[in-house]
Parts: C-alpha cells; structure tokens; sequence
C-alpha cells in the first residue's frame, strides 16, 4: 500500500463512517414510525391481517438494516436494498388494500408522501429512475380507487384530470429529489476531497511526500489488531549534518526527497515514512520470511547507500538500519518501536550496514528507551525534585548564590538516575524546559533569593522557545522573586546554531535585569571568539583547570590567566570544581570572585537543604 492509498483509504474510512451513521438513523428511525403507524391503524380500527404482515416485513428489513450498520457489513448496498424493498412492498401492499377494499381515509395522503420519505436519500440516478414508477403507481391508485371516495360525482374526463395532476405532482417531487440528491452528492464527493486533503496535510511529510511520524503511528495502530505479526525498519541516514553544512540545507532537501523516492522503488516495503530529520521508517509486508527480510534489509541498504550525482559532483550518504519484529500477541506497539529504534542506534554506532534486534544484545540500550518513557511519567509524578549547590565568595566563604540542579527521587529503578542519565534523554525528547519550570517553582517556593543568586543552566534549545523568557518572567512574578536574583548559565553550543536569535534572547533577559554567565569556560574551541560576540556577566571556569594546576605551573598560569581574563572584560569568574581547602585558598590568591564545589557544599534536594539555607541568608 503506497502513501497516496493509505490516505485515500482513511479518507474512505472516515466518509463509510458517516454513511454508516446515516444508515443506522435511517433505520432506526424507520423502525420507530413503523411502530407508530401500526398503533395508529389499531387504534382506529382499521386493523386486518394484510396491515401486519405489511408491518411486519417493513420491521424485518429494518431491522437487518441496522444490524448491518451495526455490524459494518456491506452497508451502503443494503441500505439501498433496504429501501427500494420498502418501497416495493408499500405500492405492493398500497394496491392489495385497495383490491380487497380494505382503504383507509388516510390511505391517500400516504401514497403521496411516504415514498418521499423512503427514497429522499437514495442516489440521484435510482430516484430519477423511479419517477415513472411513482408516477404510473399514483395514477392508477387515484384513478382507479381514490377518487371515488374523494369526488363521486365527478366526470372521467375530471377524474383522469385530477388522476393525472396528482401523478405529475408526485413525479415532479421525486424529480425535485432527484436534483437535491445530486447536488448534495456533489457536496459529498466535494466533502470527500476536503477530507482527504486535510488527511494528507495533516499526514505527509512536506517535503518527501512521505507520511510523517503522526500518520505512519495511526496506520500502525490501525493494522496492528489485524495481522500476527508486524515487522519495520527504522532508518538513520550517516552524516547528513555535516553534507548539510557542506552543501547546505537545498542540497539536503534533495538528499531526503531522493532517499525517500529510493525507499519507495524497494520491493516488499508496504508502507514509508519520514519521523523528521534525516531518520525514515518503513513498515515490511506481514508475508516476508527471514531469509526474506535479510534480503529486503541488504537491498535497503545498498539503494540507500548509492552516491547521489549532483551538479557539483558526486554526493556521498549512507545509513544505518535497525529492524524489529513484534508477535502482534505478545509484545506492544510501544516495544516494538523501542527495539527498532535500538537496533538502529546499535548498527550506527558498530558502523554495520543494519541490525536485527537481539535482544541478549540491545536489552541494555533498551533501557534506555524505557527511560524515555518513565521520565514522562515522573515529571508527571513529582518525581523530578530540585536541587541547589551552594556559590560562595572566595575570599570571606559566605554563600552568594546557589545553583539550581535536578534530581530525579522515588524512581522505581535499581538506583535512581543520575542527571547524567537522564538530561540527554530530556533534551532528546524536549523536556528540558518542563524540568526547568518544575524545578525552579520548587526551588523558588523553598529559598529567600532577597541576598542570594540562583544560578538555572539553560540549553540552546530551551533558549530558542518561543516562549521561555514569557515563562520565566511569569514564574517569578508569581513567588514575588526579582529577575536580578537569577543568572542563566549558558554554554559555548549557544554560538554554534542561531547565534544572533540567542544573542537577542540573551539581551533581552539582560534588559530584565537577568545575569548571563558562560560556564565550562575553556573547555571547548570558540570560547575566546564568543567573549566578544555574547552579553555576559559572569565566567564559570571549568573545574579540569583547578586539578590541572596542581601538577604544572603552566596549568597554573593558564587558570590565573582565564581569571585575569574575566577581570580584563569586566566580568565576575567563578572557578568550579573546588574540592579541598587548598584549591579554594589558591583560587583565591589568583583573584577568584566566586568558588564552587564539592568542598563548599554538595548538592542537597532543597526540601532538605532549607535549614542550611536559613543559616546561611
């Protein structure tokens, strides 16, 4: 199934669910008058035989009508079905009342109007096919049965007259429904177009034409109850950033459209898409044996894996693929997605051409997957907890700031994760401003900030929300806190991705009064360059110099030349990593502002650190 008929087939499925919904109304609701009108007829005393049967084979055939709705069998052919056998049955019916003379006074409006009611909602082409039929039965009732009880007196020529009137009449109202069935037919199948290009929209990549990641979990979820087992490869192409730096973002696009078309020219794949990025998954057809999927997978591989001509010469790509197989019985969608995903990673990372998922190997990354989840779940929770780390002033010791850490407590696990373990995994899945604002609003309901800092780290990532300075402010002003009490430690990846909209972000935070500090300062290769290109107040020096200035002069003299650095610019430094009594008084004797670490104070959740914080405001 190609993507055009998964969302042509969606579309179909949510348009058979309206005409299901018609049909099962319908139904029901002709059961309801046909109740009614058989009460009718007891009550005034016209009751016979011939009444019940006819009411009884009209309850048959609405009933099986709503069991086929019901059921989602066949049902738009048995609702057509259904009524046009209504239809027969009540002329039939209509013509033996009058043969026997069981008419009744009311029998006549009846032949006008309820044959509107049973075929306004057929197809234009059947109602305007039953016009002469409608017509003819009309003229011969009237003629030969309802005017003599209408008008006894009149003459032929006036009979045949009003016979001939009443069956134009009716004629031209089937006619009139005819022309309302086809103009609201062409609003369905205008109703159909909308929905399925709202589907597509909704549910193609824009630039492959590929499904996207939305799409292609809905198509799984859909199949999977319907097969015994589901198998899909996950794909990651090799080296896409850095031929996008190269050749730029056009070049990439036309690198993706051609990996998709090229996935697409596989045989045995039922189903593509694009998860976002560089990295596509593809759904493999439920018939594909082992021997099969090595073959599918190689072939995978090697289409992927052909250089790409381009008008300045040869592009070169590759990809790694992860395929996982789940017992539709046995295992979640879920799972099987996880399995995928870590085969992938796997055959990345051992630079195999693709992995099958094994799990005596992959459990272990498997965890890490199962992370990803459960850290969901204990933001959710109030798992994720605040910590702090006391800053102090390196000549007097005295506390001035704190550095807000996360911790992530009550965890279920063996040992609770580390930050380590878990902070990749929430900037992964964009979690980290959701950790910040949990973690901050905690902190900031515990600590009195009226002479002290606290210090949050901000990724570049978190910086370029739309609305994180709007949700900092906010959080602030709601604990009564000044923008001046906080720093925001950033590190030098801030200047590698959309510079001057961090620059603006980082001025903007500065103009409320909010300090900006550079940490692990010396420990990547543009720190230098961006001293002049980034709003700073404060540098964190990397604790790596403090150890190191214990073996060498030289890495002394390099630790005394970044703090004389941050005093040349006008900043304040703040040297990390300070474990011992020694370090602090040497960091000190250079002419450190601030000092971190271990011999300071460790981090303490700060529903635990609270008394210590009292003591040392």
């Amino acid at each position: 199934m190609n993507t055009g008929e998964v969302y042509r087939s969606d579309a179909d499925q949510r348009v058979s669910e309206r005409v299901r919904t018609i049909a099962l109304f319908t139904a029901i609701l002709g059961l309801v008058i046909n109740f009614f009108v058989c009460a009718v007829y007891v009550a005034s005393g016209v009751s016979n035989f011939l009444i019940y049967a006819e009411v009884a084979v009209y309850a048959s055939i609405l009933a099986a009508m709503t069991v086929c709705a019901l059921r989602r069998y066949q049902i738009k052919r048995t609702f057509t079905i259904g009524l046009l056998s209504i239809f027969a049955v009540f002329w039939v019916g209509t013509f033996i009342e009058a043969l026997t003379e069981q008419t009744a006074p009311f029998d006549f409006p009846l032949v006008l109007f309820v044959p509107l009611f049973l075929v306004i909602i057929l197809h234009h082409k059947i109602l305007f096919s039953l016009i002469p039929v409608q017509a003819v039965c009309v003229y011969f009732y009237t003629s030969e049965f309802a005017v003599h009880s209408l008008g006894p007196d009149w003459t032929a020529t006036d009979q045949q007259a009003f016979s001939f009137m009443i069956a134009a009449f009716s004629g031209f109202s089937f006619c009139a429904l005819g022309i309302v069935a086809f103009a609201r037919e062409r609003a369905d199948d205008r109703l159909y177009e909308l929905i399925s290009e709202k589907i597509a929209l909704a549910s193609t990549d824009g630039l492959t034409g590929l499904m996207n990641r939305r799409a292609f979990m809905e198509h799984l979820r859909r199949i999977w109850p319907t097969r015994s087992r589901v198998q899909i490869a996950f794909i990651d192409l090799d080296h896409f950033k850095p031929l996008n730096d190269q050749y730029g973002h056009s070049v990439g696009d036309e690198v993706l459209k051609t990996v998709a078309e090229r996935i697409g020219h596989v045989p045995a794949v039922s189903a593509t898409a694009r998860l976002g990025g560089d990295e596509f998954a593809v759904l493999i057809e439920e018939n594909a044996s082992a021997h099969t999927v090595e073959d599918i997978l190689t072939a995978l591989h090697q289409a992927l894996s052909r250089d790409i001509e381009w008008e300045s010469g040869l592009i070169t790509i590759g990809a790694s693929i992860g395929y996982a197989e789940g017992i539709t019985t046995q295992q979640s969608l879920s799972g099987l997605l996880r399995s995928a995903d870590t085969a992938m990673r796997r055959a990345k990372n051992g630079h195999l051409d693709w992995a099958m998922f094994n799990p005596q190997i992959d459990n272990a990354a498997l965890a890490t997957s199962t992370l990803e989840v459960e850290l969901k779940s204990a933001i959710r929770n109030g798992q994720i907890k605040a910590a702090i780390q006391p800053i102090a002033n390196a000549k007097t010791r005295d506390t001035v700031a704190y550095e807000l850490l996360t911790r992530w407590t009550d965890s279920g696990f063996e040992r609770d994760p580390s930050p380590t373990d878990f902070i990749p995994i929430a900037e992964k899945l964009g979690l980290l401003n959701e950790i910040l604002w949990v973690t901050l609003d905690e902190a900031l309901s515990h600590l009195d900030l009226c002479a002290h800092q606290l210090a949050i780290n901000v990724s570049p990532a978190q910086l370029l929300a739309s609305d994180f300075l709007a949700s900092l402010v906010s959080i602030l002003e709601r604990h009564e806190v000044s923008p001046n009490s906080i720093t925001i430690e950033i590190t030098e990846e801030v200047a590698f991705r959309n510079v001057d909209r961090n620059v603006a972000i980082l001025n903007e935070a500065r103009a409320l009064g909010i300090s900006i500090a550079l940490d692990d300062f010396g420990t990547g290769y543009s720190s230098l360059s961006m001293l002049d290109t980034l709003p700073l107040d404060k540098l964190k020096i990397d604790q790596s110099f403090v150890r190191k200035s214990d073996q060498s002069e030289q890495s002394k003299s390099i630790l005394l030349a970044a703090i004389r650095l941050a005093k040349q610019l006008g900043l304040e430094s703040c040297v990390e990593g300070i474990e011992t009594q020694q370090f602090a008084a040497r960091v000190a004797v250079l002419g450190a502002d601030h000092i971190q670490g271990y011999w300071i104070g460790r981090p303490q959740l700060v529903k635990d650190a609270k008394a210590a914080v009292k003591l040392a405001s």
